[in-house]
């Protein structure tokens, strides 16, 4: 059965054997899973997921970290009320990476409904209402195939801020059973207690 595994559940001399055929033609995500995201994950920094296919092939992963976003940065974006001034609380997605192999098989969009599926958790139990990514220009249409908006490119900067509105508290209950039924397929537990609530 695929499955989708937390960092936190793989021991280190495990990751350290898993980790040579972690293969992706950005470098940069790459020496992410390779150097960082196991320290990260022990600091409390990011959690770190990997998706898992039949055969134990790692396909692909995702890091995310609480965040915020000042409200004044997102004013069109989000349908929230304007009466509401302080920051929104969020979901970033600091690193999402599919390895070579299995480019164009699906595994980036799997990813990303488990991002929301995480958004809508943390919705449930402490509050969120956006999913954000500082996105690499090759990925902009990629996450806007996702309902991400531009928000903006600092200056100096190689990389577009952007947000997505995840749904309202109001409108979740019609998508809970397909996500429900996700978390089941790919042993997520802990995420289907929660949503059942």
């Amino acid at each position: 059965m695929p499955s989708i595994i937390s960092l936190s559940d793989i021991t280190r001399s495990k990751f350290d054997r898993l980790k040579k055929s972690f293969i992706c033609s950005n470098t940069e995500l790459e020496k992410h899973i390779k150097q960082y995201a196991f320290n990260h994950q022990k600091e409390g920094l990011f959690q770190t997921y990997f998706y898992v296919d039949d055969n134990d092939n790692f396909l692909g992963y995702i890091s995310v970290a609480v965040a915020t976003i000042e409200r004044t940065k997102i004013e069109d974006e989000l349908d929230i009320s304007s009466s509401i001034k302080y920051s929104i609380p969020a979901i970033k997605i600091t690193r999402l990476c599919v390895f070579d192999e299995f480019c164009s098989k699906g595994v980036g969009t799997l990813l990303m409904t488990f991002a929301n599926i995480l958004a809508i958790v943390q919705q449930k139990k402490i509050g969120c209402r956006a999913l954000i990514v500082d996105s690499k220009s090759e990925a902009i249409e990629f996450y806007k195939r996702f309902n991400f908006a531009e928000i903006n490119k600092e200056e100096n900067s190689e990389t577009m801020f952007m947000v997505c509105d995840i749904t309202k508290p109001s409108e979740v209950e019609n998508l809970i059973d397909g996500m429900i039924e996700f978390c089941e397929v790919f042993k997520q537990d802990d995420l289907v207690h929660i949503l059942k609530k």
